[in-house]
């Protein structure tokens, strides 16, 4: 059970290196960057869950962000700032038990959601948002 998790905590790790090799930090494709940006908040907001959930009994959880203002981002700084986040992330993810994989709480619509079933999702929203960030770099 515990490899499944470290699988999922590798994918996550594995994505700034892949944006930093697609050359993002030099990036001005402002969809690419407002896509990488909403990645950063949608990485903060998971990690925000998980504490909650590890700090509460049954917690209501709120939902991901489905947009964030990007106006001003610049690549460099949106990417530094993304690997800060994701490394918080992965830091608390490495950390969790078993049992803390395993805890749940209400999501926004009013089902039971464990910790796994959070990072899950997120790895794979994270999966689909590099692939269109890469793409998005590839054809300017």
């Amino acid at each position: 059970m515990l490899d499944a998790f470290r699988e999922l905590i590798d994918e996550l790790i594995a994505a700034p290196k892949v944006l930093r090799d697609a050359g993002f930090a030099q990036s001005t494709n402002p969809e690419a960057i407002a896509a990488l940006g909403l990645l950063a908040a949608r990485d903060a907001a998971v990690r925000e869950r998980i504490q909650t959930v590890i700090r509460q009994e049954t917690p209501l959880l709120p939902a991901p962000p489905e947009s964030v203002d990007a106006s001003g981002l610049h690549a460099g700084s949106a990417l530094a700032a993304f690997d800060t986040g994701r490394g918080e992330l992965v830091s608390l993810l490495m950390n969790l038990t078993l049992k803390d994989w395993e805890r749940i709480g209400i999501d926004w619509t009013g089902h039971e959601r464990s910790v796994a079933d959070d990072v899950e999702e997120h790895v794979e929203y994270d999966e689909e948002t590099v692939a269109t960030i890469t793409d998005q770099i590839a054809a300017a």
